[in-house]
C-alpha cells in the first residue's frame, strides 16, 4: 500500500482526478455491459439483432475517433472530453431506461458511439503531465478500478433475481445514470487542460488539424513496435467484442453453460478477484519495458486457455466456468502493459502526435471489426461455441505478435 501511495504522489493532477472518479463509471457500467444482452433478449431481441446493433456501433467507431484527435488538438482536451462524455452517456443511459423497442436500443447505441470520439482524448488526459516511468501504474490502477465493478457483479445479479430481468436491468441503468452525473460534476470542477493541450491550442499548426493524421500514419508504419501494437489492438477488438456481447448469453444459454442469471455473475466476480491480486501485487512492481512485454505474453496465453476451458466445460458446470473466469483474470495484464508501451513509444517519436495516433488505434480496430458483431451473432445462432473458438485463435495469434514485439523492441 505504501508503494501504491508513493506512485500516486508522482502522478499528474488529471490522472489523480480521473482515477479517483472512475469507480463512478466502472462499477455501474460493468453491471450494465454484462447484463444488457440478457435484457435485450428478455424483450425478444435475437442474437443476430444484438450483433447488428453492435455492428452499427462499430461502423460509427470507424470515423468518430478521428474527430476526437482533431478536436482535442484544436479546442483542448478537457473541453472535448466533457462535452462528448456528458452528451453520450446521459443520452444513452436515459434511452436504455426507457427502451422497449429495437429502434430505442439502436438510438441508445448511436449516443453511446459518440463517446468513441473521446477515447484518445481520455487517454491523453490520463497520462500527459505524468513522467513515463509512472504511467504503467496509472493504467494498472485504472484497471484495478474496472475489476472492482466486476467483483461487485453479484450485487447486480441479486437485483435481477429480486425484480426480474427487465425491471432489474432498468434499475441498473438508473443507478448508472445517477452515478455518471455525479462523476461529470466532479470532473468539470477539478480537471485542468494539459500542458501539451495548451501548447497545441496556441500553435494551431497544420499538425493540430486533420493534416496531422498524415504524419501520425507515417509514424505508425515506420515504427515497428507501434505497428505491431496496432495489430494486437485490432485483434484484441475482436476478442473484446465477442466477450462483451456474448459472454453473458453463453453463460445463461441452455445451449451454452445454462447457468442461472444469479450464478452467472459469479464468473466475472472470480475474474475480478484474480485481477485485483495481480494489479496490487504484480503490476505496481513493473517499470521496465522488457518486463512489461513478458507479462503481456503471459496475459494473452492464459486468456486463450480461459476461453478454451469455457468452450470445453459441460452444461451446468459452475466449477469449470469459475476456472475459466480465474484464468480470464490474467487478461488484466494486457491493457496497462500495451497502452504504456504504446504511449511511451509515441513520446519517443513525437509527443504532439499522441492524440491522433491513439485515435487511429480505435479507428483501425473498428474498421477491421465492424462486421464482427453481426458475424459473431450468426455464428452464435448456429453454435454458441463458434465465436469463442475464434476468440481463442485470436488470442494465440496475439501471443506470437507479443513475442515479435519483445524481440524487435531493441532495434525499433
Amino acid at each position: 500500500m505504501r508503494r501504491i501511495s508513493k506512485l500516486y504522489e508522482n502522478w499528474g493532477r488529471n490522472a489523480k482526478v480521473l482515477v479517483l472518479t472512475e469507480p463512478l463509471w466502472s462499477i455501474p457500467m460493468s453491471w450494465v455491459f454484462f447484463y444488457r444482452p440478457v435484457f435485450m433478449r428478455s424483450l425478444g431481441i435475437t442474437e443476430v439483432e444484438i450483433g447488428l446493433m453492435m455492428t452499427l456501433y462499430s461502423i460509427l467507431q470507424i470515423f468518430l475517433p478521428l474527430f476526437g484527435g482533431y478536436l482535442a488538438d484544436r479546442f483542448g482536451r478537457k473541453r472535448v472530453l466533457m462535452l462528448f462524455d456528458v452528451v453520450g452517456w446521459t443520452g444513452a443511459m436515459s434511452l436504455w431506461i426507457l427502451a422497449r423497442e429495437l429502434w430505442h436500443m439502436m438510438l441508445a447505441i448511436i449516443f453511446e458511439a459518440l463517446i468513441t470520439v473521446i477515447y484518445s482524448v481520455w487517454e491523453c488526459m490520463l497520462v500527459e503531465d505524468t513522467a513515463p516511468e509512472y504511467r504503467a501504474s496509472i493504467f494498472s490502477t485504472i484497471n484495478l478500478v474496472y475489476v472492482i465493478g466486476g467483483l461487485l457483479t453479484p450485487l447486480a445479479g441479486l437485483i435481477l433475481t429480486t425484480y426480474g430481468v427487465e425491471a432489474g436491468c432498468r434499475i441498473l441503468f438508473t443507478i448508472a445514470l445517477a452515478s455518471l452525473c455525479t462523476m461529470f460534476t466532479v470532473r468539470q470542477i477539478f480537471l485542468r487542460e494539459t500542458e501539451i493541450g495548451n501548447l497545441l491550442m496556441k500553435e494551431q499548426s497544420d499538425l493540430s488539424g486533420f493534416r496531422g493524421y498524415r504524419r501520425a500514419i507515417g509514424i505508425v508504419f515506420k515504427t515497428k513496435v507501434i505497428f505491431l501494437i496496432f495489430i494486437c489492438t485490432v485483434l484484441g477488438g475482436f476478442y473484446y467484442t465477442v466477450s462483451s456481447t456474448y459472454n453473458a448469453l453463453y453463460l445463461t444459454d441452455p445451449r451454452g453453460l445454462g447457468l442461472s442469471e444469479g450464478f452467472a455473475s459469479v464468473v466475472p466476480a472470480s475474474s475480478s478477484i484474480v485481477s485485483i491480486l495481480l494489479l496490487t501485487i504484480v503490476l505496481p512492481r513493473i517499470r521496465r519495458e522488457e518486463s512489461l512485454l513478458k507479462i503481456l505474453v503471459f496475459g494473452y496465453a492464459l486468456s486463450a486457455l480461459s476461453v478454451t476451458v469455457l468452450i470445453m466445460a459441460p452444461s451446468g458446470c459452475l466449477t469449470l466456468a469459475i476456472t475459466a473466469g480465474i484464468l480470464g483474470g490474467f487478461y488484466i495484464f494486457v491493457y496497462p502493459t500495451i497502452r504504456t508501451i504504446l504511449v511511451n513509444r509515441i513520446d519517443l517519436v513525437d509527443e504532439k502526435a499522441k492524440a491522433k495516433i491513439l485515435s487511429l488505434t480505435t479507428t483501425s480496430s473498428a474498421l477491421v471489426n465492424w462486421l464482427t458483431p453481426t458475424l459473431a451473432g450468426y455464428a452464435y445462432a448456429i453454435n454458441p461455441k463458434i465465436p469463442f473458438s475464434a476468440s481463442a485463435g485470436v488470442l494465440l495469434t496475439n501471443v506470437i505478435i507479443a513475442f515479435m514485439i519483445k524481440t524487435s523492441k531493441k532495434t525499433s
